[in-house]
């Protein structure tokens, strides 16, 4: 439909083991099943489940890291047809801890530079000119550029992931328990930054965790993962206040709020 940035049918996905002298090949091993999944332009969408459910496989196959079988189309076209570089561009990720997914001996303006660099032609005066502006956007000052990642705080380094993955200016941005490895109200900034931020920029978000009260605070819809599986999903109002699946009735009641 015109009104989906994101369309999953029959997606199945996994890993293969590392092949041993005894085994020969490694074992393949599926994750996910037979996943179908519509995430709408611009809506903030949680996808919640314990953990090793399935749902850091269906974020790796979303993001082009994992081969797949079944379909992903993105605004309407398979993503298997786009360019790397293309898709690449369109989808971006925001992931639990900041401080691995940073280079350690870059600087956070050549982070938030080199997707620019990569994906844009633009002059180097055009390129940090925009850097200034995502820096500020996420709350950082412009000074920022020249520090290391080992000289910010947990937040800062979070911030310094979004505003990289922001800078192409991406259809779909997936966060991957991206406030998980943060205190209580660092994770809040975060949470409100990214509310900021869609109102600034045009972007659906695929907000994937296990904590039920972040998501009912974020998200407008919601699935419900269970071993590989979407077990029930809709409007996160509807979801939580009757569930139909016995698993989402069993996270809710767990829930202390």
């Amino acid at each position: 439909m015109d009104d989906n940035i994101l369309e999953i049918r029959k997606l199945s996905a996994g890993y293969r083991s590392s092949a041993s002298p005894l085994s020969g090949g490694g074992e393949a091993r599926t994750v996910i099943k037979d996943i179908d999944l519509d995430i709408r332009r611009d809506e903030f969408f949680g996808l919640l489940g314990e953990s090793g459910c399935g749902k850091t496989t269906l974020a790796k196959a979303i993001l082009g890291q994992l081969p797949y079988t079944g379909s992903i189309r993105l605004d309407g076209r398979e993503c298997g047809h786009r360019r790397r570089g293309e898709y690449y561009a369109s989808v971006q990720a925001v992931f639990q801890d900041p401080l691995s997914a940073l280079d350690p001996r870059r600087t956070v303006g050549f982070t938030v530079e080199e997707p620019l660099a990569v994906h844009r032609r633009l002059t180097k005066k055009e390129r940090l000119m925009k850097v200034d502006e995502m820096l500020e956007k996420v709350g950082l000052d412009p000074s920022y550029k020249k520090r290391l990642p080992a000289e910010l705080s947990g937040g800062q380094r979070q911030r310094v992931c979004i505003a990289a993955a922001l800078m192409l200016e991406p259809k779909l941005l997936v966060a991957d328990e991206a406030i998980s490895s943060l205190d209580v109200s660092v994770g809040a900034q975060i949470l409100k930054l990214f509310q900021e931020l869609h109102e600034q920029m045009e972007f659906a978000l695929l907000f994937i965790s296990h904590n039920l009260d972040v998501v009912y605070y974020l998200c407008s819809r919601v699935a419900l993962m269970q071993q590989g599986k979407i077990v029930e999903s809709g409007d996160i109002e509807s979801v939580y206040a009757n569930p139909q699946h016995a698993y989402t009735r069993q996270l809710l009641s767990c829930s202390p709020s």
